[in-house]
């Protein structure tokens, strides 16, 4: 079991080595500045449409639809979809609970709010903040610094956030996690979004979409996210589903 473990890692390695391209050469432009408050990237960057086509009898079985491609040799997208029983007011008042991420969030090992503000320039006045956090996916720890904007759209019950990598966090602040190291992020790229809305099927229902794009530093840490962040994802749509109640 441990070797067919160990194989499968150098296999999944290997399709990440290779020259960067891509969005592995853009992602400095795409880390926010700490020392401002404005968010470099838009939505539609962040909450690129990964699953085509909703399959609607899986959903309302309850299932976690998923799907993951391979953006360039070192970046990886993921996309899940799922249904939760609740308004999408409430799913969204659940992924803002950032200081009870290690209790309501799987693989949260570390939480904290560094800062709160309003945006400025693109998406000026809304609500954002930079979010420090550490999380656990295949043994490997992993803490990143986020600026993470939220959208709220009242008419159409439409609730979203976005986030990005804040360049050099150590700048920002000088401790973030509970071992008084200094603030590093251990990804080349972090660039992800919740989107909570109406399930056109069932009112009650809220259709939950969730992306992330990642780069890792190391062609290990690239394989571990490759082969475990999908389950992490439907985890969190899991998680959400289990903070707002006993229904599953």
């Amino acid at each position: 079991m441990v070797r067919r473990l160990i194989t499968g890692l150098v296999i999944a390695a290997l399709g990440w080595l290779g020259a960067a391209n891509g969005l592995a050469e853009d992602r400095k432009a795409l880390q926010a500045d700490g020392q401002t408050n404005i968010m470099p990237v838009h939505w539609d960057q962040a909450s690129p449409k990964i699953i085509a086509h909703l399959d609607k009898a899986r959903l309302e079985r309850g299932e976690v639809l998923c799907e993951i491609k391979k953006i360039d040799a070192q970046t990886v997208a993921a996309q899940t979809v799922g249904l939760i029983e609740a308004d999408p007011a409430e799913c969204f008042k659940i992924v803002r609970k950032y200081n009870q991420y290690v209790q309501i969030m799987p693989g949260t090992v570390e939480n904290r709010v560094i800062r709160s503000f309003r945006l400025e320039g693109n998406y000026a006045g809304a609500e954002a903040v930079d979010f420090w956090t550490r999380v656990r996916v295949l043994g490997f720890d992993t803490g990143y610094l986020l600026r993470i904007a939220h959208l709220i759209d009242p008419q159409s019950n439409r609730f979203r956030s976005f986030w990005t990598l804040v360049d050099n966090p150590a700048q920002v602040v000088g401790v973030c996690g509970s071992g008084k190291t200094p603030c590093e992020n251990d990804l080349d790229l972090n660039l992800g979004s919740h989107q909570f809305e109406p399930y056109p099927g069932n009112p009650t229902y809220t259709l939950h979409t969730y992306t992330v794009s990642l780069m890792g530093k190391n062609w290990l840490q690239r394989a571990a996210i490759q082969l475990g962040v999908i389950k992490k994802m439907q985890e969190v749509t899991q998680g959400i589903r289990k903070a707002l109640g006993p229904k599953e």
